[in-house]
């Protein structure tokens, strides 16, 4: 169940409360099942509170439970031989997580989408239904993340996956206007930098070709990320800095622009989108 203070994650309505109060980056994740999505969240909060982010500061959390739960299974007090990260239930509904991220010029409140990653699977089958992704609509920073160990090994299904998703958004006209990257996970479960070099050339021509199916003007940037401390190569660096990075860097403010659909039913996350909806009917 999801809690509006300190608790494991945001609904609709109390991201909302909380967007109207502080205004905020909202950061919509686009992640198939398994991908690295929690792991990738909870490392930035660890990282943050830990103060091994160049330039950035641990600011506080409206979710700061639900962080702490993710990160458990990391750490040494969960007695696990591996370190793990809890996944998003195929039956979550939408949710958020959020981080206060203090840095040289103030405070930002950022917020960040989880959604299972079969709502991904199974929205392909009917791309339109994407425009009822409302965290995608509002979202100021969109990240597709791609298993980088599974681009080494089922390269045509990654891609093939991957710029489905992206045609279904540039359709649905959810990308126009926001920061888009494209993050390799798990590059610590690569072998050698022989390796690496290689995925990492191969996410740097994807990104290239999404940016030309986005149309041009919607342009995809790589990064690579790895988040255990552990790596079998030596040269992996976790690359999250310069995600948040991106993330926070600064920008005019978003125009908000709606598809044309408005869903017959409301969603989890439609509370946060009704004025908008209300200016359209």
């Amino acid at each position: 169940m999801t809690r509006t203070a300190d608790g494991p994650s945001l609904n609709g309505a109390s991201c909302d409360v909380l967007l109207r109060q502080r205004g905020g980056t909202v950061v919509g994740i686009v992640a198939g099942p398994e991908a690295g999505k929690t792991t990738m969240i909870a490392t930035i909060y660890e990282l943050l509170h830990r103060g091994r982010l160049d330039g950035y500061r641990f600011g506080g959390s409206e979710t700061l439970r639900g962080y702490e739960e993710r990160c458990h299974l990391a750490r040494v007090a969960s007695n696990r031989n591996y370190p793990d990260t809890a996944r998003t239930p195929t039956h979550a509904k939408l949710s958020f997580t959020h981080l206060r991220v203090e840095t040289a010029t103030g405070i930002t409140d950022v917020v960040f989408s989880d959604r299972s990653g079969e709502h991904f699977d199974n929205v392909l089958d009917q791309p339109a239904q994407l425009a009822e992704f409302a965290e995608l609509v509002r979202a100021d920073v969109i990240l597709i993340l791609v298993e980088l160990d599974r681009l080494v090994e089922h390269a045509h299904v990654i891609t093939s996956y991957t710029r489905r998703l992206v045609m279904a958004m540039r359709q649905c006209g959810l990308l126009q206007g926001k920061i888009l990257r494209l993050v390799g996970t798990k590059a610590d479960l690569l072998e050698g930098q022989d390796v690496l070099d290689e995925t990492t050339s191969s996410l740097s021509s994807l990104a290239e070709d999404l940016t030309r199916r986005a149309g041009g003007s919607s342009i995809f940037k790589a990064l690579v990320t790895a988040s255990r401390r552990q790596s079998r190569s030596e040269h992996v660096v976790h690359g999250l800095k310069e995600l948040l990075d991106d993330i926070l860097q600064p920008r005019a403010q978003a125009t908000f622009r709606l598809p044309k659909r408005v869903p017959k039913k409301m969603t989890e996350m439609d509370l946060l989108m009704f004025p908008y909806w209300a200016t359209r009917t």
